[in-house]
């Protein structure tokens, strides 16, 4: 089974250092992202794991252990994946002319033999599922995250 490719870049009207602390605040994830059932997120750092689970629009749930391989403020966060995903993970933050640009990318395999199972019939659904779950994301992030702190 291949894996998901991931990679898009938006942009936000604030500067690479507020993005980042922004970002950097795992304690507020849950009430930013409804789809966040659980975390167990220590601070941005190399070397922290987070526990997670993700509530996909369709009838599973994602369990994830995200390991921070690198962390560098204001730029950059490499992360490894584990769980029922598996593999690499980034977010690169650059100034942009209007505050900044954040670029996340993933190559993700899908584990567990249910969830491979369902990849192999419904890949299609699964990309608009995730690709649904993103876009909430970031919709929610610039109303919860970035406008509340103002």
């Amino acid at each position: 089974m291949s894996a998901f490719h991931f990679d898009r870049t938006w942009t936000f009207a604030v500067p690479p250092d507020e993005l980042w602390d922004v970002v950097t605040r795992t304690d507020h994830y849950q009430r930013w992202w409804t789809w966040l059932r659980r975390l167990d997120a220590p601070e941005v750092r190399a070397g922290a794991v987070a526990a997670c689970v993700i509530q996909a629009p369709l009838p599973y749930a994602l369990r994830l252990h995200i390991a921070i391989e690198r962390a560098e403020a204001p730029s950059t966060i490499e992360t490894y994946v584990r769980g029922d995903l598996d593999g690499p993970a980034r977010l690169e933050i650059e100034p942009t002319a209007g505050g900044s640009s954040a670029r996340l990318a993933w190559e993700l395999e899908v584990r567990g033999r249910a969830l491979r199972q369902v990849a192999r019939v419904a890949r299609p659904v699964m990309v608009w599922a995730h690709d649904r779950v993103v876009a909430t994301g970031v919709d929610q992030f610039r109303t919860r995250a970035l406008d509340g702190r103002r």
